[in-house]
């Protein structure tokens, strides 16, 4: 396997579910990891699970037959849900193809539409073989703007209105 060429892979337009994006996550990794889910139509990531099989096949031969997958299917859908992560922070490109600089991307969060792209890696550890899908780069087609969960109040006066700059002060705090 070690002389194997590298594979790479591009999605197309999906949605983002769940991103770390923007810094790693350190919850089951304590090296952290930037991942991100999305969601396809069947018929969308179908050359992309068929690349996957085949790097499974190529790597494994008889083996493949039990290889795991970076897919998971949206039962309420049917739509596949593409799995990427990487231990190192992927690049990010706008709309046009152009490259963001590291200190102007922006927060991306669930529902933005993405294309993303990196290597496909074969691995067998701990008696399992699959490939998984190694992140290397972001595409940003559409910002979610995010959500506050769907929790709105009306304005009340003369109440407590919290700064909005983040500046250091050597004024107390409203804890």
């Amino acid at each position: 396997m070690a002389n194997q060429k590298k594979l790479t892979f591009k999605t197309t337009k999906g949605i983002a579910l769940y991103p770390w994006l923007n810094k790693a996550d350190y919850q089951f990794d304590s090296n952290g990891q930037f991942k991100v889910n999305l969601r396809v139509s069947k018929a969308e990531a179908k050359p992309l699970m068929d690349a996957a099989k085949q790097a499974a096949n190529d790597a494994f031969g008889d083996k493949a037959t039990k290889a795991k997958y970076p897919f998971k299917t949206d039962e309420e859908t049917g739509d596949v849900i593409i799995v990427t992560k990487s231990k190192f922070k992927p690049k990010f490109m706008d709309s046009t193809g152009a490259l963001i600089s590291e200190n102007n991307v922006p927060p991306i969060y669930g529902g933005s539409t993405l294309k993303l792209a990196g290597t496909l890696y074969p691995y067998s550890a701990g008696g399992n073989v699959g490939v998984s899908l190694q992140l290397a780069g972001v595409q940003i087609i559409e910002l979610s703007e995010g959500s506050n969960g769907g929790i709105t109040f009306d304005a009340e006066e003369d109440g407590f209105v919290a700064a909005n700059d983040n500046a250091e002060t050597d004024e107390a705090h409203n804890f």
